[in-house]
């Protein structure tokens, strides 16, 4: 028996998922201290760990030598990644396009928010989708899987997460997985995966205490407790947050985002149960609470209605891993989580009820996933799992249940150094939507150590749920309304009775029956380092889908906020080119830029152009066929986005600058002359540019301050209404453990 030897960085720290090879055995995984020992001999000893550079070793150096030290990779390629593969790979392993957003970056943006730090993202657009939504390739918030620390958030409203739900105060990290994932997630990852990472505390404590204001008296308060000891970490985490919401249009009464209150706490815990068992528990809990006002105009004359929206979210996973080897890990994974919310409108001078809605939704999963190591060349993984989703509410009959259960292999395999190749395979078995397979194959080869090609094609399926057919919605807090599309039109008729309506976009008569989709795609691109301090990232892509369910604005309200709904285009292509590049032109200033392109259009609408059946009336209410110059494609999509962050840390100050251009084109909101497409000028709303900043400072202490402003020029659009216009900040972060200990 060889003496132990320690795996440890370059800061001394153990690595504890390290493994050593040697040359013709397999390869032993260190313990959770980085200690390992051989028994035998060999000529050749290869040390390597994700995220490190691999080191090679004569026997002889083996034995001289009581600490092996690993140096870390440097670059944001050597980010590790775990939603595209669901195991850990660098991004430079990976064969699609990844982001991946550190702490500094987050911070950067000043957000408080989720929505807030997306929004500044190549390619990414957040659109005022009953409540904030997320756009990826042209694709809506339906199509893109949110992940907290690898499991599924719930609690859609008709398919759009409300980003602004997650707060960033404790996120280590966020991933950005672009391109269809269904293959390893389902039928909500057609569009792309964001997978948000919780700090953890491993072998150190820390109690941190932190506020920031902003504009319309929006206060952030949180508190975040870390400890580490041993085996064991644990991290507890509040958030509050309150703001007096604001008003786009003070000629009518109500606010466009009414005023809220809402609150997060968050505890994981993590620890070694033995050298083989590591267990985690993640428990997360939200609350929101809203308050408003808005003026019905029905028979009786103008009355005022004074309303209350609630919102509950309860999540608790946990995880445990089996580890008996170096070739094979077992995961079970348990996920449970409730959503409710309860939205009531009363008449200000009777009190009598309005109208009254509950909302409740429960989501449990069971999952196994097996990973195989079969040699260095191969990983092999395969995931079983089991789901239960029930949904009761006011405006269902009945308590509605899914029942469903899938299985997905994926295959990750490196045939030479140049090239690796994933691929993957999903099949779905659900009680209401039937069963449907999602294939996926990516591929990537390393032209040179500074440049690669990456490829992939994937497939996929979505069928309607019961939202998209019998949703009767309306958020007392943001004062929008989404209708299922078999009620529709009685919910605009009913609007209209009220005199809530100001304008209507979208004849809901025409709306029609929903239909499943199914979609492929297409992504490639290539990452190229021309120099050690620069890197490009360029990624096209082509996205075909079958009866697109699409949501879109189907009426204007007086308030200026929307009535959604949903139907089906008939066959869509979404397809564009996206490009991020970023260079360091000193040690204290880097630039960065990003730039995406998008065209999306429906086919069938084409096809009705160019057989001359399409027409429109233009302003002076003159008729002409639609020409193909004419068409401006989806609704709610720019042809054109891109950003410019310049990134300057002042030497004598040490105070860091991030100066911020993100800019959106115009993009269609409204079917203004009734032929249900985007073929009028008036039917655009205009671009914008909103300019940002954020400074600040960490002292010696560890004390962080930053202050800044969003959208500084104070731009605005009635068609997007979570945008309030100009916000300023500050903030303050104390680390109150080394405050005291000094």
């Amino acid at each position: 028996m060889q003496e132990e030897k320690k795996i440890i960085d370059s800061s001394g720290k153990p690595i504890p998922h390290a493994l050593v090879k040697l040359e013709g055995q397999k390869a032993l995984l260190v313990d959770e201290r980085g200690m390992v020992s051989l028994d035998q001999t060999a000529e050749k000893i290869i040390v390597y760990a994700m995220g490190f550079e691999s080191l090679q070793l004569t026997w002889e150096e083996w034995e001289s030598k009581n600490l092996i030290t690993l140096l870390e990779k440097t670059g944001n390629l050597q980010e590790v990644v775990v939603s595209a593969t669901r195991t850990e790979r660098s991004v430079e392993q990976l064969p699609m396009p990844v982001t991946v957003l550190n702490t500094e970056q987050i911070q950067n943006t000043g957000g408080v928010r989720l929505s807030e730090v997306l929004r500044e993202q190549t390619g990414l657009q957040i659109t005022s989708n009953h409540g904030s939504g997320l756009q990826m390739q042209g694709l809506d918030s339906d199509y893109i899987l949110i992940l907290l620390d690898g499991e599924p958030l719930i609690g859609r409203t008709a398919g759009t997460f409300d980003l602004d739900r997650i707060s960033v105060s404790n996120i280590d990290r966020i991933e950005i997985l672009r391109g269809p994932s269904s293959a390893i997630y389902g039928s909500e990852a057609m569009g792309g995966v964001i997978n948000i990472i919780t700090k953890s505390y491993q072998n150190k404590s820390d109690l941190t205490l932190g506020l920031r204001h902003r504009s319309f008296n929006t206060w952030n308060p949180y508190f975040e407790l870390g400890v580490g000891k041993d085996k064991w970490s644990t991290q507890i985490f509040l958030d509050h947050l309150q703001t007096d919401g604001f008003d786009l249009t003070p000629e009518i009464v109500g606010q466009t985002q009414n005023p809220y209150q809402a609150s997060t706490a968050q505890v994981k815990v993590s620890g070694i149960l033995s050298e083989k068992f590591t267990l985690n528990l993640f428990a997360r809990g939200y609350g929101e609470n809203s308050q408003g006002i808005l003026q019905t105009n029905g028979n009786a004359g103008a009355e005022i209605l004074d309303l209350d929206n609630r919102r509950r979210d309860f999540n608790f996973n946990p995880t445990l891993r089996f580890k008996p080897n170096a070739e094979w890990t077992f995961t079970l994974r348990g996920m449970s989580s409730w959503f409710s919310t309860l939205s009531q409108s009363n008449f200000r001078t009777s009190g009598e009820i309005f109208e009254f809605q509950e909302f409740d939704q429960f989501f449990h999963r069971t999952e196994l996933q097996t990973d195989f190591m079969a040699n260095s060349k191969n990983l092999i993984t395969l995931g079983v799992g089991q789901l239960i989703e029930t949904v009761e509410a006011t405006r269902y009959d009945d308590l509605n249940r899914f029942d469903a259960g899938y299985i997905f292999l994926q295959h990750l395999w490196d045939p030479i150094p140049k090239v690796n190749i994933v691929t993957g395979l999903r099949a779905d078995f659900h009680s209401q939507f039937g069963n449907r397979l999602s294939p996926k194959i990516s591929g990537q080869y390393q032209i040179s150590d500074n440049f690669s090609w990456q490829a992939s094609i994937g497939a996929g399926f979505k069928a309607p749920d019961f939202r998209h057919l019998l949703l009767n919605f309306n958020n007392a807090a943001a004062g929008y309304y989404v209708f299922g599309a078999n009620l529709a039109a009685d919910g605009i008729s009913r609007l209209q009775e009220q005199g809530l309506v100001a304008q209507v976009l979208i004849n809901p008569a025409s709306i029609g029956q929903l239909n499943a989709e199914t979609s492929r795609a297409i992504n490639t691109g290539f990452r190229w380092k021309p120099s050690s301090n620069s890197q490009v990232i360029v990624n096209a892509y082509r996205n075909e889908i079958d009866n697109l369910i699409e949501t879109a604005p189907i009426a204007q309200l007086v308030t200026g906020q929307n009535a959604f709904s949903y139907f089906n285009i008939r066959s869509v292509i979404t397809q564009g080119l996206e490009v991020d590049a970023q260079v360091s032109l000193l040690e204290n200033l880097s630039l960065s830029a990003g730039y995406a392109f998008l065209d999306t259009k429906d086919l069938e609408v084409i096809q009705q152009i160019e057989n001359g059946e399409l027409f429109k009336r233009n302003a002076q209410n003159q008729t002409r066929r639609v020409t193909r110059s004419d068409y401006g494609g989806l609704f709610n999509r720019s042809r054109h986005t891109g950003n410019l962050k310049v990134n300057y840390r002042e030497k004598h100050s040490d105070i860091d600058f991030a100066l911020r251009a993100i800019f959106r084109g115009k993009f269609g909101f409204a079917d203004l002359n009734g032929n249900l497409i985007l073929d009028d000028e008036r039917e655009f709303a205009p671009g914008w540019i909103s300019y940002n900043i954020t400074a600040s400072k960490t002292f010696g202490n560890g004390i962080f301050l930053e202050a800044g402003g969003t959208n500084l020029l104070n731009t605005m659009t009635a068609a997007q209404p979570n945008n309030p216009g100009r916000v300023l900040f500050l903030g303050i972060k104390l680390p109150i453990l080394n405050l005291l200990n000094k």
